[in-house]
C-alpha cells in the first residue's frame, strides 16, 4: 500500500510533535499533538474506510474542518496580545459554527457533499488571523525581534500560504474539474494540494524545532 506524500507529512509532524514535546515540555507542542492525532486518523479513514449511506466520507470531513477552523482559531486567540484581536478570534468560532450548520442544514447537505462555501470562509478568516499575527508582529516595540525565530511566526506562515492557495484551488475547483479538463484538471489539483499540504507540515515542524525548551521548568515544577 503506497503511503501519499501528503499523508507521509502529515504523519512525520504528529510524530515530530511527540518527539519535541518529550524534549521540551513546551505547551505549544503539547496542543498540536491531539490535533495532528486526529488529523491522521481521518485521512486515513477517508483513504481506506467504507462508510455507511447515512454518513458518508464527506460527512466526516465536514465535521473535522469545522473542528479544524476552531482549534486555530484558538491557536491565534492565545497567542495575540490586542484584546481587540483576541476577541474577534474568540467571536469568529460560535460564528463560525452557527454558519456551518445552517449551510450543511439548507444549503450544501451533510453527507453528499464538502461544505466549500463555509470552507472558504473559515479560510478567509485564517488569512485575516495570520494578518493580524503579522500587524503585531511588526510594531515598535517588538521590531527587534527576529521573527524567523519565533515558532508561531512558522505555524502563521504556513496556515497563509496553506488557506490562500486553498482559496484559489477550491474557487476554480468547479472549472478545473469540468468535461474539457477532467482528467488534467484533478491532477493539477491534487499536485497543488499535495504541494499545500507538504508546506503546511513543514512549517508545523520548523516551529516544533524552535519552540524553547522547557524541561528544567517543568522537572522543577514536578
Amino acid at each position: 500500500m503506497r503511503l501519499p506524500i501528503s499523508l507521509f507529512f502529515e504523519i512525520l509532524c504528529f510524530c515530530f510533535s511527540i518527539i519535541f514535546y518529550l524534549k521540551k515540555r513546551n505547551k505549544l507542542q503539547l496542543y498540536f499533538i491531539p490535533f495532528l492525532f486526529i488529523t491522521v486518523l481521518i485521512e486515513l479513514l477517508g483513504r481506506w474506510a467504507t462508510f455507511p449511506d447515512y454518513f458518508g466520507k464527506f460527512a466526516m470531513y465536514n465535521i473535522f474542518t469545522t473542528l479544524e477552523f476552531v482549534f486555530y482559531s484558538l491557536l491565534f486567540f492565545i497567542h495575540y496580545k490586542k484584546q481587540s484581536f483576541k476577541k474577534f478570534s474568540l467571536l469568529f468560532i460560535p460564528t463560525y459554527i452557527f454558519s456551518v450548520v445552517i449551510n450543511l442544514a439548507f444549503i450544501q447537505g451533510f453527507s453528499k457533499t464538502f461544505h466549500t462555501y463555509t470552507f472558504l470562509l473559515g479560510s478567509f478568516f485564517i488569512v485575516i488571523f495570520c494578518c493580524f499575527f503579522f500587524y503585531e508582529s511588526v510594531q515598535p516595540d517588538k521590531i527587534d525581534q527576529q521573527l524567523s525565530k519565533l515558532p508561531f511566526f512558522w505555524i502563521c506562515s504556513g496556515l497563509l500560504i496553506y488557506y490562500l492557495g486553498s482559496v484559489i484551488i477550491n474557487a476554480l475547483y468547479q472549472y478545473l474539474t469540468s468535461n474539457d479538463l477532467r482528467t488534467e484538471g484533478m491532477k493539477i489539483y491534487d499536485l497543488i494540494n499535495d504541494s499545500l499540504i507538504i508546506i503546511l507540515y513543514s512549517s508545523f515542524c520548523i516551529a516544533f524545532y524552535l519552540c524553547p525548551n522547557n524541561t528544567k521548568k517543568f522537572s522543577s515544577q514536578s
